[in-house]
């Protein structure tokens, strides 16, 4: 039988070595390696070339979607599961842009991990059930929501851009050389302004219409 290479990315090594006995007591499942940081799970993946790349969200250096990117420009053949602490993190929708196709939140269930990466394995998707509303959105963008960016400032479609890339407030204010004050307003105008309800699905709108692919000028 051919078993599942998995290489496991997190910052806490406990939280890495249990994943790997917990994964390594499946028969259809190895565990190639682990890296710590961004930059170890570029090396890694390259070095060991596994069938998935199993990742916190939260993992440090490069970042997890830039991670994701980097690799999927460079290794087709690479499938991904992503575990999130929460279903409000706005990175997933860049995630899902980027290539990852399995999603599984922390609180879940080895069950939940287990069936993620047999799923993406095989090529089929796989998404925790707690995170599929916000995940499984339409792809087609209607026109009611294209007049709604349109209402948007520069400085906000500009926020609305680094909110779908998952930056946090703090992040936006030092890269647009802003106080965080002034990002959080820009936030609250555009979620009345597009009528959302929280970051997350200002991502997602991000994606759906396009204005998470470019810097607008």
């Amino acid at each position: 039988m051919k078993k599942i290479r998995v290489v496991v990315a997190g910052e806490c090594r406990l939280f890495r070595d249990g994943l790997r006995r917990l994964l390594e007591m499946e028969t259809d499942m190895v565990v190639l390696g682990e890296a710590g940081d961004g930059l170890e799970a570029l090396r890694v993946v390259r070095e060991k070339a596994p069938d998935v790349l199993l990742f916190d969200v939260d993992i440090p250096k490069l970042g997890s979607v830039q991670v994701v990117r980097e690799l999927t420009y460079a290794t087709r053949a690479l499938e991904y599961v992503a575990l999130a602490a929460s279903d409000g993190d706005e990175r997933l929708a860049a995630l899902s842009s980027a290539g990852v196709r399995g999603y599984v939140l922390r609180s879940s269930g080895m069950t939940e991990l287990f069936a993620a990466l047999r799923s993406v394995a095989r090529g089929e998707p796989y998404v925790d059930p707690q995170v599929e509303n916000k995940l499984l959105v339409g792809l087609n963008c209607s026109r009611e929501e294209r007049d709604l960016l349109e209402e948007l400032t520069p400085k906000e479609k500009e926020v609305l851009y680094w909110i779908s890339q998952g930056m946090s407030n703090g992040e936006i204010a030092g890269r647009m050389v802003l106080s965080e004050k002034t990002v959080k307003n820009h936030v609250s105008h555009i979620l009345r302004k597009l009528e959302l309800k929280d970051r997350t699905q200002i991502a997602v709108l991000a994606w759906r219409t396009g204005m998470a692919q470019s810097m607008p000028c």
